[in-house]
């Protein structure tokens, strides 16, 4: 079998592109395999039950524990901070948009000259500027709402849907930032405003159930492929689950010629033909693939002449400060699923050298949980008392960490439920970061002072790799990066990177709006292509 384009994986960049592609020609030949299979979606039985029990229907397809000591478990951590993959990404159909918080930032002006600026890591090969149409697009593909007013970065356009109010329980923090003058705004987020009528996913209900949404209305890339594959028209666009892919086959060094994968269905090894190869495995996966895709032409693995394939990683680590509000007589309580209020405020120039940050009033915020307290069976009495007392009040952020050649994911013999190679993760956290979480720290406790709130030990930090990136990145030169400005791979004409292993650096924040938006690019990019060698 012989296609045009074969994706690897089936996440926001694989529908992202193959949308982009079908645009231009509804009748192109794309074919995505995923490893993993399908989770029901906008189902009113699974959503009841998560309501009931809090139970979710895709954490099966989440990695095992890491092992620790004689534990069982998955992936083998070997560098100085074991950084989990448990958790951190879902191994289905549609990737971790699945489980995703809808979370839609864009990345900063100055993010795109990190070495410039400070001497770490590298510059992206292109600007903002260059950027920021498709960042717009990007927005408008995965229903982004948010405040079209907000200063933080440049925009061109307006967000397709206005933001999400603030909740009551974001008043005290909006006023405690005020006082300080730290900027806050309105959190973007992938959920479908009131009043759509531009796709067949509905308007977000605030049912306060995100995690599994009965209505489409949050982003997810199973939602639009289904449609793209029921509604599109498109006779040549097709999905193939429960498959593998085992290594890429190179017809010489510049030409990949297809790849090798599993059926688990039908038990057996299958090889396919391909004109063009996109990999869109994530951060983890993309560069394991390459890595096992030895031969004559590439000895170490497709693009890794340089070692560098896998290397580099980096992630967010995910930090919670704790503090406790005497009472709670406004009775303020968790109003939605989903944070509205975030300050990038320390997102800055001025913070860059030091890894920026950003702090989010999350929904769990003060600590009462109505459904939580129904589920346990407290009295309406018991209730009364749980929401006007005490309270624990969180503010949550990301960090931004720098890429070092020594981080790096490579490939165990053993697989895990779905067939994948597990994954040696080598990383080690900076030496000076303990410092750093100290003047973070300071600058939270500002902020709880303002608010009446006594700060509570010390931070809880996050490893885990649910923002992973770098590993494959975007360079100018072979001698630095493993993909071109289109991520396409170093010495093969035909190959490219399409995940957030393509990254440069990753700033302070999440990286599905920046990916979505090179995905787009690509798409594009690859059209131009085509018309150019028509021409």
């Amino acid at each position: 079998m012989s296609i045009d384009t074969l994706i690897i994986g089936s996440g926001v960049a694989a529908a992202a592109v193959s949308q982009r592609l079908l645009d231009d020609d509804p009748n192109a030949s794309i074919l995505i395999l995923e490893a993993g299979q399908a989770v029901k979606m906008q189902d009113a039985a699974i959503w009841q039950d998560y309501v009931i029990s809090g139970k979710l229907p895709y954490t099966k397809y989440y990695d095992a524990p890491y092992p620790e000591r004689d534990q069982p478990g998955q992936n083998l951590n070997i560098g100085g901070t074991v950084m989990p993959l448990d958790g951190s990404r879902v191994m289905t159909y549609g990737g971790s948009t699945i489980h995703w918080g809808g979370w839609s930032f864009r990345l900063k002006p100055e993010d795109f000259q990190l070495k410039s600026n400070t001497g770490y890591g590298v510059d992206w090969p292109f600007s903002y500027d260059h950027l920021e149409p498709w960042y717009a697009e990007a927005e408008r593909y995965i229903g982004v709402s948010g405040d079209n007013n907000d200063p933080t970065v440049p925009r061109s356009q307006g967000y397709p849907f206005a933001a999400f109010p603030y909740t009551l329980e974001d008043a005290p923090v909006r006023k405690a930032m005020d006082a300080l003058g730290i900027g806050c705004s309105h959190l973007p987020i992938a959920r479908h405003g009131m009043g759509d009528t531009a796709s067949r996913h509905a308007p977000c209900k605030t049912t306060g159930t995100c995690k599994y949404c009965p209505f489409g209305a949050r982003y997810a890339a199973t939602n639009f492929l289904n449609d793209m594959r029921q509604f599109g028209g498109y006779p040549n666009f097709a999905v193939k689950l429960n498959c593998v892919v085992q290594e890429i086959v190179m017809a010489d060094k510049a030409n990949a010629s297809g790849v090798t994968y599993y059926d688990k269905l039908a038990k057996r090894y299958e090889t396919l033909t391909a004109k063009r190869i996109i990999v869109a495995g994530g951060a983890i996966e993309s560069p394991k693939l390459l890595l096992r895709s030895t031969s004559d032409y590439w000895p170490q693995g497709v693009g890794n002449d340089a070692d560098l394939v896998g290397r580099n990683l980096i992630t967010h680590p995910y930090f919670i400060f704790s503090g406790r509000l005497p009472a709670n007589p406004h009775k303020l309580q968790p109003e939605m699923n989903f944070p509205t209020l975030c300050s990038r405020h320390f997102d800055s120039p001025a913070e860059q050298a030091k890894g920026k940050f950003i702090l989010v009033n999350p929904p769990s915020s003060p600590g009462v949980n109505l459904a939580a307290l129904m589920q346990s069976g407290q009295t309406p009495a018991q209730m009364q008392q749980s929401v006007t007392g005490a309270q624990t009040v969180q503010l949550h952020g990301m960090v931004e960490m720098f890429s070092h050649l020594k981080n790096r994911v490579m490939n165990l013999d053993e697989v895990n439920q779905i067939g994948l190679n597990e994954t040696i993760v080598d990383y080690t956290q900076p030496a000076d970061f303990d410092a750093r979480m100290a003047e973070i720290g300071g600058h939270v406790k500002q902020i709880f002072d303002a608010m009446g709130v006594s700060m509570v030990g010390k931070p809880t930090v996050s490893w885990r790799a649910d923002h992973a990136s770098c590993t494959c990145r975007m360079s100018d030169s072979a001698s630095e990066g493993v993909t071109d400005a289109h991520m396409r791979v170093h010495g093969v004409d035909n190959l490219y990177v399409c995940s957030n292993a393509a990254f440069c650096s990753s700033g302070a924040i999440n990286p599905t709006l920046t990916l979505t938006a090179l995905a787009l690019r690509l798409g594009q990019h690859l059209i131009d292509q085509k018309r150019a060698a028509g021409a």
